[in-house]
């Protein structure tokens, strides 16, 4: 579906003056050949909050064909912000029809640091060096004695090992793994759908898929794990969109949350955290009908871009039970387990494809997103656009 508006910035980036205030201009255009009523939306990034952000004049206002609107956007950070680096975007959309035509406008960036204090100069208390002196005595005593901590005694990182430590990374703006349209994950009935992600951003308006198969028209179908403005969905679509869907909680933005959509026949259920069950409706299942699949996107990109982290993506042509979702959520599975037919781990770390483990060999290329690993690793985006 091509795009129903253009949004575009002079710049990157957005430098604050030294009262922590700063100006930004928006150029909003009407891609369509017809006068609209748009509504404009802040959407911050990350740790930025919302109270500092403001439009400048009405959101809602009118488009005419091929026109265009500025928007400014004022920003104020209020004193004693610790460092960091923070970010927003612009989303318009249609008032009369916000699902289906919007927009996303580009990342802006702003770094906020604060000067550092003058420290004055001190005479160097002998004190100290009498203390140091000291201490190499009783470090080379001890030495000798031979009780230091040896190598193999040496403290863990600590943790619990249940957040994915390889993964990939998705920009929201392009970037998507293409799963092709595989034989093999084209089916009815009951399904499972799950993944490890880590959010950035969610908004009204703002589509982003999980894991998906289409949608396609004539015929209709759509099947999708995903985030729309600010809900967990899942979501099987013929025509019409059956689902369950429940609000993201505040606290998983930024944080590994596990997400599982399960239909059993009769109900769609909605999973987090394993067994955690935050939505259930009567619906329909998974649909035959001929369309690609992806990660990170819709099936053959071009829309509906996730942003975050994604690891540990698995489909089942099986309901899974509470139980399963939570014994093997935190486990890498052998690949032969019954009714698995996509599994793909996304812990290759360095490559331009994104290996399915399961019987099905689905084996999925990237396209733009970017590998992240444990440090000491390697990291890099290999994409094969």
């Amino acid at each position: 579906m091509p795009r129903s508006f253009a949004i575009t910035t002079s710049a990157p980036s957005l430098q604050l003056n030294g009262t922590g205030r700063g100006e930004f201009t928006f150029t909003v255009s009407n891609t369509l050949a017809r006068p609209v009523r748009v509504r404009a939306v802040l959407e911050p990034e990350g740790s930025l909050p919302r109270g500092w952000l403001m439009i400048e004049g009405e959101t809602e206002r009118e488009l005419a064909p091929d026109g265009t609107q500025s928007y400014g956007v004022k920003l104020l950070v209020p004193p004693g912000t610790p460092e960091g680096s923070y970010a927003f975007r612009l989303i318009i959309a249609d008032v009369a029809n916000p699902d289906e035509e919007f927009a996303i406008g580009p990342l802006v960036n702003f770094q906020l640091q604060r000067p550092a204090p003058v420290v004055p100069k001190k005479k160097f208390p002998l004190w100290i060096a009498l203390l140091a002196a000291g201490v190499l005595l009783i470090t080379a005593g001890a030495i000798t004695a031979g009780v230091l901590l040896r190598d193999d005694e040496e403290p863990g990182l600590g943790g619990s090992g249940s957040e994915p430590t390889v993964f990939l990374r998705f920009d929201g703006q392009n970037d998507y793994v293409d799963l092709g349209d595989p034989p093999a994950l084209t089916f009815p009935g009951t399904v499972t759908m799950e993944a490890w992600i880590r959010p950035r951003s969610m908004g009204p308006g703002l589509f982003q898929n999980i894991l998906s198969h289409g949608y396609t028209l004539a015929p209709n179908g759509e099947l999708v794990l995903r985030i729309a403005s600010g809900q967990y969905q899942i979501v099987s679509w013929n025509g019409v969109s059956f689902f369950a869907a429940a609000p993201v909680p505040p606290e998983d933005l930024g944080q590994w949350v596990h997400l599982a959509g399960v239909y059993d026949g009769t109900q769609w259920h909605l999973y987090r955290n394993g067994t955690e069950l935050v939505a259930s409706a009567s619906t329909v299942g998974a649909l035959s009908f001929t369309a690609p699949w992806a990660i990170g996107a819709r099936g053959g990109g071009t829309e509906r871009f996730f942003q975050g982290d994604i690891a540990e993506v698995r489909l089942w042509r099986v309901a899974r039970t509470p139980e399963q979702l939570r014994d093997d959520m935190r486990r890498t599975l052998d690949g032969n387990e019954e009714g698995l037919v996509g599994y793909w781990p996304l812990n290759e770390g360095r490559s331009t494809l994104a290996r399915d483990r399961s019987p099905s060999e689905a084996h999925g290329v990237l396209r733009g997103p970017t590998w992240s690993v444990p440090s000491g690793g390697t990291e890099g985006q290999t994409s094969s656009r």
